[in-house]
């Protein structure tokens, strides 16, 4: 319910909404590239720098990439 006030306080691109993060990273659901209707990808936004990666092409995919901790140790 923040991410309208986030994105503006926080410069970052609009229509997404924020899933996670602290200011200066964010991990969100990007609706610029589809319809209010549509699927959005999923992508992590650097507000410093910037930058942006697209981590999924949508909601399912980036969920079923998830990986536990344990698999990075």
């Amino acid at each position: 319910m923040d991410t309208p006030y986030l994105v503006e306080e926080w410069g970052l691109p609009s229509p997404v909404v924020l899933l996670s993060g602290d200011g200066h990273y964010w991990i969100g659901l990007d609706y610029r590239a589809c319809s209010a209707l549509g699927e959005p990808s999923v992508t992590w936004f650097d507000t410093d720098s910037g930058a942006e990666l697209p981590l999924a092409a949508d909601f399912r995919a980036f969920v079923e990439g998830l990986q536990p901790l344990s698999r990075f140790e």
